[in-house]
C-alpha cells in the first residue's frame, strides 16, 4: 500500500513539474510581424502618367506631402504614401487614378 501511495505521489509530482516547466507566460511570448513590400518598386513623380500625377496631386492637396511612390507592374497599381507630420496615409491607385483596395 505504501508503494502505491508513493507511486501516485511521484506521478503527480512529475506531471506537475512537466506542466510547470512548459508553461509560457505572456511576458515571455514574442510576436513576429513580417511586412512584405510585395512587388512594388519605388518610382518618382516623373515616372507617372499625367492622369496619375493629377490624382496624386488631388489626394495630397494642401494637407499632405507625398512621401513615397511605388509601382507594381504585375498588378498595374501605384501605391502612394502621404504624410502629414507623424501621420501617414497609404492609398493605392489603378492606372485611371481611381482608389482601389488591394
Amino acid at each position: 500500500m505504501k508503494k502505491v501511495i508513493l507511486f501516485a505521489a511521484l506521478t503527480i509530482g512529475c506531471v506537475a513539474f512537466a506542466n510547470a516547466r512548459f508553461t509560457v507566460s505572456s511576458e515571455d511570448a514574442v510576436s513576429t510581424v513580417q511586412v512584405t513590400n510585395g512587388d512594388y518598386k519605388e518610382i518618382t513623380m516623373d515616372d507617372l502618367s499625367d492622369v496619375l500625377k493629377e490624382a496624386v496631386k488631388n489626394l495630397a492637396g494642401e494637407t499632405y506631402q507625398v512621401k513615397k511612390l511605388e509601382y507594381d507592374a504585375e498588378k498595374d497599381l501605384t501605391r502612394v504614401t502621404l504624410a502629414q507630420g507623424d501621420t501617414e496615409k497609404v492609398v493605392i491607385l489603378n492606372k485611371e487614378g481611381k482608389e482601389v483596395e488591394e
